[in-house]
């Protein structure tokens, strides 16, 4: 073990220390002129940042004494600042500010405080500033203030962020990265090469144990939910978990089955805990100055979209939002925040505060006094919760984008409801629980080994991510249960519940519907055989009784639901409206869309760094984007068509619950979904899963495989620079695994026919 971790260890160093050049557009800061209370300030602008999370107190840092502390920098000469860098301690604050003359500084930009462990990385490149001097201070989060580099740049860099050269001091963090490296590849090796009688398997298993509670203890000592130990530990599940889905299913019978199953089962429990942050709360409270488990930027649109959507409708949560924030912290005036940049939600453009200004003025119309009054009440507790700063910045999303019926059930729940941290605490338990409920439903119908294949794919994937998971939001794993729970229904052939339980799912969140489209193709490649057999009508009708039950199902749930929502919001205020806002938002181009579209929509000449190298606009890459994807629409059209034939052919002999798991895959095919629809990929190892005598279980080991190889190969996506390349490779990666699992079926229906003769 000693010889491993040092090896690992030299090679990530040696990779640590390669060092980037400074960008042509850097501003040479050099030595202060001018400084009080900062302790090593030559640290901030020696060119070399600390390793991400290192500690607060590390080499590479300078030490701020306290709220009067400052350094001031001399360029020189009077210059253009587009854009600033820099890595300071996660809970610390930094301000910069400019000046002329020395004398007079104004504001420049605050580097917030940011979730994490130890130094971490803030950027801005909206500054469109200039100035002679520059002065930096620091609000402590507590009494350890420390700032371990400081960049400025004339023009905003073609690599964004740029590359800085890292100084590495082995921390604690990565002595558990290390120790858990090396329980997975020792894992890998003794699952590999497991035998019963062998005395070097025993030896395998004896160092993989050890190498286990190596990394727990490691664990213990490293920063209580740090990010790079939980995305390894994602990494690491997923390849150990993966290595023994190949093992179980080649290996011979008298080998550790009931060992390699409980290694698969600790998979399952360190891949749900990766994504619960290890019990560690991901958000923070800046009320309470402290951390929390709550996703207050999640529940600040949706909590006022449910209870308020009366009111509020699609287009009006960011216009109150502006409204009862301007009221209660800024005397009713909204010239301080005239600037703020904020996303109309009627057509999805950016404007500025003082743009909107009579539309904000006028939403308090839309209600009551008394209930103007409560929705400014439950405001203040987000812009509380979330810090002022974060609020505003929050409205530059793209708002709620739930089904009336989902909002129903939101409403059910909060309609009465006082926004507080207990209250949507109790609301973010729900996610969980329908999630243990569906687990264990899988495993009723498909046995243990995929029930913990798919807890083993919900925690290690990182497809969902962007900044947080939907831990601590209400209902966001609602639909995925629901189409969990339906193929479930279909395997055990309970084809009304089945419509029920996957029409719900569609109801609330559309993508469900292609699961439904996708039963007809099994059912028409029966009804082709009868025809051919020459069975009729008879047998046709018979092939089609499942889809007429599955009908009926989906049916009476969706005139349910419809009628419901339709009786507590009214049709065109809430189906109608959200039918519009669905169609704006299908095919617009958005940094953390996934699928055919965004891989054919991609042009580095539309990039903000190129656009920024040629003195354009940077918000001209969504139009930009756009136009690619409509000049490429015959690319498009060609992917859909080859992923199209590849499903239905995929179809042909499998079962209604396969055909349902191949259309939730088609998701990234037709559509150009948000990053974190694609969580479903959890539930495809059940595709092919519990056949009928092992009939198909060596395809199933491969299907299982290639989820779980996927979510591994996910973790690399930190080797992408910025969120449009690591989103442009997860889409990758998640077209690349589909075709390869729709691949399977119909080369094991070649081999069985060349078998034995028939299809």
């Amino acid at each position: 073990m000693t010889l491993l971790r040092c090896g690992l260890l030299f090679v990530l160093l040696s990779g640590a220390a390669c060092a980037g050049s400074p960008a042509e557009e850097s501003i040479a800061l050099g030595a202060p002129s001018d400084s009080a209370g900062v302790k090593r300030a030559e640290r901030m602008t020696d060119g070399h940042r600390a390793l991400e999370g290192a500690p607060w107190n590390a080499d590479s840092a300078a030490f701020f004494s306290g709220p009067r502390a400052f350094a001031v920098y001399d360029l020189g000469a009077v210059t253009p600042i587009e854009a600033a860098y820099l890595q300071g301690d996660n809970n610390d604050t930094f301000i910069l500010e400019v000046s002329d003359d020395g004398a007079r500084y104004t504001h420049l930009w605050t580097a917030p405080s940011v979730g994490g462990n130890g130094l971490r990385i803030r950027a801005s490149s909206r500054l469109e500033a200039r100035g002679r001097f520059i002065r930096v201070r620091a609000k402590g989060g507590d009494r350890w203030v420390s700032l371990s580099e400081l960049q400025l740049f004339s023009t905003m860099p073609s690599v964004w962020p740029p590359r800085v050269p890292i100084d590495f001091e082995p921390t604690a963090s990565h002595w558990a990265q290390l120790a858990i490296l090396g329980f997975g590849l020792l894992a890998i090796l003794a699952v590999a090469f497991d035998r019963r009688s062998s005395a070097a398997s025993r030896m395998l298993w004896t160092f993989c144990s050890a190498a286990a509670l190596v990394a727990i203890f490691t664990m213990t000592r490293a920063p209580w939910g740090d990010p790079a130990v939980i995305n390894l530990s994602r990494a690491i599940a997923a390849s150990v978990a993966c290595a023994v889905v190949l093992k179980l299913g080649t290996q011979r019978p008298h080998e550790h089955t009931k060992l390699l199953t409980s290694l698969l089962g600790a998979m399952a429990l360190l891949a749900l805990a990766s994504f619960y942050n290890f019990g560690h709360p991901q958000f923070y409270d800046s009320a309470k100055g402290a951390r929390t488990y709550v996703h207050g930027w999640d529940m600040r649109v949706y909590f006022p979209a449910a209870k308020y959507f009366d009111e509020l409708g699609y287009d009006g949560v960011y216009l109150a939002s502006l409204k009862a924030y301007s009221e209660e912290e800024l005397d009713g005036q909204l010239e301080p925040i005239a600037n703020v940049e904020v996303r109309d939600l009627r057509d999805y453009q950016m404007r500025t505060v003082d743009d909107l200004r009579d539309e904000i003025q006028g939403v308090d119309g839309r209600f009551s006094a008394k209930r103007w009054a409560e929705f400014k009440r439950d405001m203040s507790y987000f812009w509380g919760s979330l810090g002022r700063r974060a609020y505003l910045d929050s409205l530059r999303d793209h708002g709620g984008n739930a089904t009336p019926a989902w909002l129903l059930a939101a409403y059910l729940i909060y309609g009465s409801a006082e926004a507080e941290e207990s209250t949507l605490l109790v609301g973010a338990i729900l996610d969980p629980l329908l999630l243990l409920l569906l687990f264990v439903a899988i495993g009723r119908t498909f046995g243990l080994r995929a029930a913990l294949v798919c807890m083993v794919a919900y925690g290690a994937t990182t497809v969902y991510q962007f900044g947080s998971n939907w831990g601590g939001s209400t209902l966001r794993n609602d639909w995925m249960v629901l189409i969990g729970l339906g193929v479930c229904a279909l395997k055990r052939q309970r084809w009304t519940l089945a419509g029920i339980l996957l029409g719900w799912a569609a109801m609330i969140r559309a993508f469900p519907a292609l699961a439904l489209l996708f039963l007809a193709a099994p059912i028409g490649w029966q009804m082709l055989s009868s025809l051919r057999r020459g069975e009729g009508g008879a047998g046709s009708v018979k092939e089609l009784k499942p889809l007429l039950e599955l009908g009926a199902g989906v049916l009476v749930v969706a005139l349910a639901l419809g009628a419901a929502s339709t009786a507590v919001f009214g049709w065109e205020e809430s189906w109608g409206a959200w039918s519009e806002k669905i169609a704006m938002h299908a095919n617009r181009p958005n940094v953390n869309h996934l699928g055919i579209r965004a891989l054919v929509s991609y042009d580095a000449d539309n990039l903000w760094g190129a656009l920024r190298a040629r003195g354009e606009d940077p918000e001209l890459w969504g139009p930009r984007t756009a136009e690619t994807m409509r000049d490429r629409g015959w690319l498009i059209l060609l992917g859909m068509l080859f992923y199209t034939s590849l499903a239905i052919r995929a179809c042909r002999n499998l079962r209604l619950s396969d055909a349902a798991l191949i259309g939730t895959m088609m998701i990234p095919v037709y559509l150009y979904p948000s990053n974190y629809y694609l969580h479903v990929a959890f539930l495809w190892p059940l595709c092919l899963a519990a056949w009928p005598s092992g009939a198909r279980d060596a395809e199933w080991t491969w299907i299982a495989a290639i989820v779980l190889g996927a979510c591994a190969i996910e973790w690399f996506s930190w080797l992408f620079p910025g969120n449009y390349g690591r989103f442009l490779f997860l889409s990758g990666v998640l077209l690349v695994a589909i075709a390869t699992m729709l691949v399977i079926p119909i080369l094991g229906d070649r081999r069985r026919f060349a078998t034995s003769g028939t299809a």
